[in-house]
């Protein structure tokens, strides 16, 4: 990955589309781009595990769980995995849970809070859609540009 700041590419670039200030940074990357992956997960992180055990060459999963604080849709387990299998972050709107653990793990995310109950597993969800939260629209094929300062998406690779 090549080293980028936010605001030097908000510096640099006009059309950029900047999230809101709402989340909260866990993992032990604070620093992570890639492409855009998109999983919508309302309180069931069935296709979060499925979307996580594949193999990716630094991708970004953009998870909308509608801001439901009433369960986690990543634990230590997944981002483990996903870490594992190249994933470079998480932007999550929702929450995390194994934070502790979770901060140790060389991997970005971005999530809402924490929260340590455990999600449903009644595989409901969607891959590739449109999402919107944060001020923004997160589409698959898009990049996602993280740092101590925010969370910048753009349609094409800048670094």
């Amino acid at each position: 990955m090549k080293d980028f700041s936010t605001a030097d590419l908000c510096d640099e670039h006009d059309d950029l589309n900047i999230c809101h200030g709402i989340f909260k940074s866990y993992g032990a990357k604070k620093k992570f781009s890639g492409k855009i992956r998109t999983v919508k997960a309302i309180e069931d992180n069935s296709f979060v595990k499925k979307l996580v055990e594949e193999k990716v060459n630094g991708d970004v999963m953009v998870i909308d769980g509608k801001a439901s604080q009433a369960c986690a849709l990543l634990g230590d387990n997944l981002a483990n995995l996903a870490k594992e299998n190249g994933w470079s972050g998480f932007v999550i709107n929702g929450c995390i849970r194994d934070s502790k653990i979770i901060n140790n793990i060389k991997i970005g995310i971005k999530a809402l809070n924490t929260m340590p109950k455990k999600s449903v597993k009644n595989n409901v969800g969607a891959f590739g859609e449109k999402l919107i939260f944060s001020g923004v629209t997160f589409e698959e094929g898009h990049y996602i540009y993280s740092d101590e300062d925010g969370i910048i998406v753009t349609n094409k690779e800048i670094i």
